[in-house]
């Protein structure tokens, strides 16, 4: 699609969005929402809305008249409510990705959504699951360039009739220390323009590469878990994880658990009998790549 109708149909809120099985409607004034959408998603599908169905809705918006004269603000607006704390219109990428993985993680209830990272590679998935700040994204990233396709930065989707991970190729969300880290490795042509100041300090996004994009309806069988635990100046460290305990580490990170029920609960407890699952400790990258190389080489990964 030219970016002069993505521009339009943007405004119009007729902008549809297709990430493999995953679609939204999408809307916004805010021209960085547009920048972004242009430079970060270049190489993703864009349709016009003509009434089909679609998975999610985000409306970039104002929180109000007011604050839309006086100060520049945006909240991301998924059709529901929840609490969104105001964003400079500058950070219009930041309110569009914390949107989009609002809807995600609190409408879909056909798939257990896991807070994860997942990457693959021909003979099965890793799972990353941390709390924020333990390295998720940055291990993702890291892998990417280890040779595995990106499946998701945010989510572990499991389908729940064959409990395979679904991919939803996003950007890589990236904060402070690491968007070094990663530029070093990925170069420059794939980090967006760094937002300074945010909520949780400076945040940029590596972009999905196009043969992650082309495959996101390739499902992959989760093969290893991965909990990160980053800690600076931490001795790198490697420590399995039982099955239950994988369970219930699963469960704690999961968005949409409980609305699922059963079939969740079947899905989790197979994933933790068909995976190995570890727990690694770093205060590097360096450090996170030996570990999971060594876990890799004992694994059929």
């Amino acid at each position: 699609m030219l970016k002069s109708d993505i521009d339009k149909y943007l405004g119009q809120g007729r902008l549809v969005l297709s990430i493999g099985d995953f679609s939204a409607r999408l809307k916004s004034s805010c021209a960085s929402v547009g920048v972004h959408l242009h430079d970060v998603y270049r190489d993703y599908r864009f349709v016009k809305f003509d009434h089909q169905l679609h998975d999610q809705f985000l409306d970039v918006r104002p929180p109000n008249l007011l604050r839309d004269l006086m100060k520049k603000q945006i909240i991301p607006d998924p059709g529901f409510q929840f609490p969104a704390v105001p964003l400079p219109a500058s950070m219009g990428a930041l309110a569009f990705e914390m949107g989009l993985n609002i809807s995600v993680a609190l409408k879909t209830y056909n798939r257990l959504i896991l807070h994860a990272g997942a990457v693959a590679n021909d003979k099965g998935g890793v799972i990353i699951s941390a709390a924020s700040g333990g390295g998720k994204s940055t291990l993702t990233a890291l892998l990417m360039q280890e040779g595995f396709r990106l499946l998701s930065d945010e989510f572990g989707i499991i389908e729940l009739n064959d409990h395979t991970l679904l991919p939803y190729p996003r950007p890589v969300s990236l904060k402070n220390a690491s968007i070094d880290v990663i530029r070093e490795v990925a170069g420059d042509e794939w980090i967006s323009a760094v937002i300074k100041d945010g909520p949780k300090g400076d945040i940029a996004y590596r972009r999905a590469r196009s043969d992650d994009i082309a495959r996101a309806y390739e499902t992959a069988v989760p093969r290893l878990i991965i909990f990160p635990k980053f800690e600076k100046g931490a001795v790198a460290a490697i420590s399995k994880v039982a099955s239950a305990d994988t369970v219930m580490r699963l469960i704690a990170s999961s968005t949409n658990y409980q609305i699922i029920g059963k079939d969740a609960f079947r899905a989790v407890n197979h994933i933790a009998k068909q995976a190995q699952a570890y727990e690694v400790t770093y205060g590097s990258s360096a450090d996170a790549l030996s570990l999971f190389r060594t876990i890799a080489e004992g694994t059929v990964l």
